[in-house]
């Protein structure tokens, strides 16, 4: 049973995902990374459900878009944030 924090790698060595369990579940913060090191995605868990705010990058660290979940369910379409290469805020499904 996983404990702890955890860190996946590329068969190449480069750190893949890092995340943080407890009793065998994702617990607390969630990154994964390109494979040339940048930050792609940072979530957060409560006992293995995405909860709290996900976000999500480009590889040249500007914000792609977020995500909103609540103990594992996605925040409606509405409520979903996204940003665009000028990073203009923009409402999805409005």
């Amino acid at each position: 049973m996983k404990d702890g924090e955890h860190i996946d790698y590329y068969l190449s060595g480069e750190i893949q995902f890092r995340s943080n369990y407890l009793g065998g579940y994702k617990n607390g913060e969630s990154i994964y990374y390109f494979k040339s090191g940048e930050m792609g995605s940072i979530s957060n868990y409560i006992y293995g459900e995405r909860h709290a705010e996900s976000i999500y990058y480009f590889r040249s660290g500007e914000i792609d878009f977020k995500s909103y979940y609540i103990y594992g369910k996605g925040v409606t379409k509405l409520e979903w944030l996204s940003y665009n290469r000028n990073i203009k805020l923009e409402l999805l499904g409005l």
